[in-house]
């Protein structure tokens, strides 16, 4: 196949076949970097056909960095992005702070990058993301349901078992199949399942023409001519995100969890079930029971929050399959970052089989990414439960915030980028694991030296009061 001019340069064929298991932006991102960096690449999904399903996410400069890379996908990128203006409101829809935009911090060195936090409607991502795949010749192969993950070390091959029975191997196998993955019985010996976080959300994006039928609806929101707006309503019962651009209606209502949610971008309900739920909420507005009422059935998720205490192995023993993305660590939806790193650890375990050139050096590779990004990852799911706890305390007199949303857009966490940073440090990790030579991460907060944590740690600290200590400079 002849590559289209627009596509990026692709370095030289290492040789390495990769099976990446998830088709969600993680792994469509692994499989377009995995291509560029020379590597042999096969996607395979469990849904029968592409998820149009979805709301908004908000992908940081570390990832947005990457685009730049693929002239077709920076070209899109900014057609399809926007920078909301964020106002903070009670959970009965009173207006505490005046809409502004969200900024990243800057530093005297800050060039040549927007200063302002960046949302996509996943929908639109993940179609831009799987259009440039087709463009270089890979498709999804959908209706590939992963149950079993395995791995020969003396062939050097992994491989998974599909739910009808088939195998498929290769070189690397990577595990993008979000937080139900079963490749933890590989990584950590034993099935590690996600547990709930006691929190569910409701959660859906549709035209705003349909919302705009409403009167009432059309006062409250009115349409925006041009730019995009998100209004967060927060209480100690849940919250309620509305964003809107002159396209676009969307909303999130997080919730106590009950059963009837699942960690599924196809579960769909009914909004009469959340309107159930709208009517214990003390004062709650007409105006957003209507909103929720105009919903249509199709586009409306309930979506289980799930979480897993930090796992430092997303490798096998013989390291032939390695997780990335939900599959390697949870993060809560306040944590702004889900699929930003799950873009960067796609960027980098490609630029880490790259360097590694071979198959017979791959599963060194994998260690080696893996040893780059756990740390990273891990202090950033801890500033997700932070900023959580933050937004149920809600916005205090005289600030424009939550104060814990600062930490969210530090130079540590926008300033990086993954693919340099592989390749600066991989021969130093390299010699790390060989030989035990001392290596410090430069990804995470300056002067920070990490221990490890758990969730029901940072809880209890939270139920009592505490304040969790952050050493180092996370702002």
């Amino acid at each position: 196949m002849t590559v289209p001019d627009n596509c990026p340069p692709r370095y030289p064929s290492t040789g390495i076949s990769v099976l990446i298991v998830g088709a969600g932006v993680a792994g469509l991102m692994a499989a377009l970097e995995c291509w560029r960096n020379g590597h042999d690449v096969r996607v395979i999904e469990r849904t029968p056909e592409q998820v149009t399903t979805g709301d908004s996410f908000t992908i940081g400069p570390s990832a947005i960095r990457a685009l730049c890379r693929w002239p077709q996908m920076a070209a899109e990128n900014e057609k399809i992005a926007s920078t909301p203006t964020v106002s903070f409101h009670t959970m009965t829809g009173n207006q505490v702070t005046a809409p502004k935009h969200l900024n990243y911090t800057q530093e005297s060195d800050s060039k040549n990058m927007s200063k302002l936090v960046i949302r996509h409607w996943r929908p639109q991502f993940h179609d831009m993301l799987l259009k440039q795949l087709l463009a270089i010749g890979v498709t999804v192969e959908y209706g590939h349901r992963a149950v079993e993950y395995f791995e020969d070390g003396p062939t050097g091959r992994g491989g998974v078992v599909l739910e009808d029975g088939i195998r498929m191997e290769a070189d690397v196998v990577v595990a993008a199949d979000g937080v139900g993955s079963h490749s933890t019985g590989v990584t950590m010996g034993r099935e590690v399942r996600a547990r709930p976080t006691g929190e569910a959300l409701y959660r859906t994006a549709f035209p705003a023409e349909l919302a705009m039928a409403d009167p009432m609806v059309r006062e409250r929101f009115p349409p925006l001519e041009d730019g995009a707006h998100i209004e967060l309503w927060n209480s100690q019962l849940g919250h309620f995100f509305i964003g809107r651009t002159g396209e676009t209606m969307s909303w999130v209502l997080t919730h106590k969890n009950n059963d009837t949610a699942t960690e599924s971008w196809s579960h769909e309900t009914d909004p009469e079930e959340v309107l159930k739920l709208t009517a214990t909420f003390p004062d709650w507005p007409e105006v957003a029971d209507r909103l929720i009422r105009l919903t249509p059935k199709d586009r409306l998720l309930h979506f289980r929050l799930m979480w897993r205490d930090p796992q430092p192995c997303w490798v096998s023993p013989a390291g032939r399959i390695v997780q990335i993305g939900d599959a390697a660590h949870t993060y809560v939806p306040a944590s702004g970052n889900g699929a930003t790193q799950g873009l960067e650890d796609a960027i980098s375990l490609a630029t880490c089989l790259r360097i590694a050139g071979e198959t017979e050096q791959a599963p060194w590779a994998l260690r080696v990414h893996n040893k780059l990004r756990f740390v990273r990852v891990s202090c950033l799911q801890k500033l997700g439960l932070i900023n959580q706890n933050g937004y149920s305390r809600g916005v205090e007199k005289g600030e424009s915030q939550p104060k814990t949303l600062r930490y969210m857009t530090a130079p540590w966490i926008w300033k990086h980028d993954p693919e340099p940073y592989a390749e600066e440090n991989y021969g130093k990790v390299l010699e790390h694991l060989q030989r035990g030579t001392p290596f410090q991460d430069t990804n995470i907060p300056p002067g920070h030296v990490y221990r490890d944590w758990s969730i029901d740690e940072i809880l209890a600290l939270q139920e009592r009061g505490e304040e969790v200590v952050l050493d180092g400079e996370w702002v």
